[in-house]
């Protein structure tokens, strides 16, 4: 009987290549290697040793052939890109909204100071934190060799190009690891009129950037490798192999900043004209694609459009239904620093919007998936530690809880008392449970407890409207948010 054991011969051959036989060419293939037995048999037999040697050549000749050019993409080009066959598992990390902050933009005991308190008041976030937050991610990612590496967007605290400059060098330990990283702006990061360094008391310009030097910044992280480029906007298509395409869509409006960064978003006609035109490529030739972009496609709670307006990109159902249409799946975003997934549904079939925290805000997320065929698997982790000293002794998870407790509190009972015309006595009263359902938002898998609902039932005495609001934001809309399956098919 022979024995054919094909697979040694394949992947000892091309270990880092990417394995794509048709049925054809895999029954052709274990034809010559059944051939190539019966010959080792034969060669005992003395007088068929020079046709052996002749039938040897020619059969290694074809083989190699056979193997190069219609099953193996060995270009110069795909070396450089992720290797990996339709069937194997490929690792993809993602962290959202890194707010990094270069440490030479604060000088003189400034996270102390007057003007970097004032930021912190209106925006509560760990940025003092974010460079040591982003070095234990980096430190994890390392260690762990994801295949890619997606940021959708606000990589910087307010698009100072120093930290863009530090941030993509960070990236580049990544890159060198065999990680391929992509990356898309979020509304904090290109022509910030907001883009500070912060001294003693006080806070002064510095430089951000524009989109072209984005593009130059980030080129080794989506623009100089992709594939196609959108005119329109700093959208593009990526492909990390033969089988996958990365779609990064940029929505956001920074060619309209003047006095402030505007938060909104929005897809421009030609963009969506473009990303339909490519996905039917994708569809044709039966390419998985994963998309990206800042803002969410969709409402994560009931009423987050008017509630919280900004957060979601304009005209969200228009553009949703655009998408689906066009066949796209998922889209990993950013932006509302929650970790929360919704999914919106047209025609029986049905968009996921994977919305990834911050790694500035509690509690600290970043998410992990493995793509397996059309099964793309999702978890979620978090930063437990930081290689930096604390008040207090404090772990980070307790000074984080800790920080956005005081923060928000503060924030929400400005809010309330500007906004909502609160008396002090109110608005002091029901600020903490406003940061108690901000805070299960942002973490995800929200659930109130019989406690907490009677004081939200105290709240909606007071204010119906505060009352349906807060309700919203404990509303939990399906799917899963922190560890979900999803069919890409």
């Amino acid at each position: 009987m022979l024995k054919v054991n094909a697979t040694p011969f394949i992947f000892d051959h091309y270990p880092s290549a990417t394995i794509r036989l048709s049925t054809s060419a895999k029954l052709h293939l274990l034809t010559k290697l059944l051939i190539f037995e019966i010959i080792q048999i034969l060669s005992t037999m003395k007088f068929l040793k020079l046709l052996i040697m002749l039938a040897v050549v020619c059969l290694f000749n074809t083989c190699t052939d056979d193997l190069v050019t219609d099953d193996l993409n060995l270009s110069s080009e795909n070396n450089d890109n992720v290797l990996k066959s339709r069937f194997l598992p490929l690792k993809i990390a993602i962290v959202s909204d890194i707010h990094y902050l270069d440490p030479s933009l604060l000088k003189n005991n400034a996270v102390s100071g007057a003007a970097f308190q004032a930021y912190l008041a209106a925006d509560p976030k760990l940025i003092q934190f974010s460079v040591p937050i982003f070095e234990k991610v980096i430190s994890d990612l390392r260690a762990e060799k994801p295949d890619i590496l997606l940021i959708p967007g606000d990589l910087t605290k307010d698009g100072e190009k120093i930290s863009h400059e530090a941030l993509a060098k960070i990236l580049k330990n990544l890159s060198e690891k065999g990680i391929k990283v992509f990356v898309v702006p979020g509304n904090h990061d290109i022509n910030n009129p907001e883009s500070l360094a912060f001294d003693g008391d006080g806070a002064y310009p510095v430089s951000s950037v524009s989109s072209d030097e984005f593009a130059e910044i980030y080129s080794d992280y989506g623009y100089s490798n992709a594939l196609y480029r959108d005119p329109n906007s700093l959208s593009y298509i990526c492909q990390p192999n033969s089988n996958l395409w990365i779609l990064g869509i940029d929505d956001c409006k920074y060619e309209e900043n003047t006095t402030s960064a505007i938060v909104s978003g929005r897809i421009k006609t030609g963009t969506m004209e473009w990303v339909q035109a490519k996905m039917q490529e994708a569809t044709a030739n039966n390419i998985t694609v994963l998309a990206m972009m800042h803002h969410g496609i969709m409402e994560h709670y009931y009423g987050q459009n008017q509630l919280d307006p900004g957060y979601v990109t304009d005209d969200w159902e228009t553009s949703t239904n655009a998408l689906i249409g066009a066949g796209v799946k998922v889209i990993f975003t950013g932006h509302y620093h929650a970790n929360d997934v919704s999914m919106y549904s047209s025609n029986q079939h049905a968009l996921f919007d994977v919305e990834t925290g911050s790694l500035v805000t509690a509690p600290s997320p970043f998410r992990r998936a493995v793509l397996t065929g059309n099964n793309l698997n999702i978890k979620t982790d978090y930063v437990k530690s930081i290689s930096y000293p604390l008040p207090n002794h404090l772990s980070f998870r307790a000074f984080s809880n800790l920080f956005f407790d005081n923060h928000l509190d503060a924030y929400f009972t400005y809010v309330l008392m500007n906004v909502y015309g609160l008396d002090a006595t109110s608005a002091t009263y029901v600020a903490p449970r406003f940061r108690n359902a901000i805070l299960a938002h942002y973490a995800g898998n929200e659930r109130i407890s019989p406690k907490e609902q009677v004081l939200d039932n105290e709240v909606t005495a007071i204010s119906p409207l505060l009352g349906g609001a807060l309700q919203s934001l404990w509303t939990d809309l399906p799917p899963q948010d922190n560890e979900i399956h999803i069919n890409l098919k």
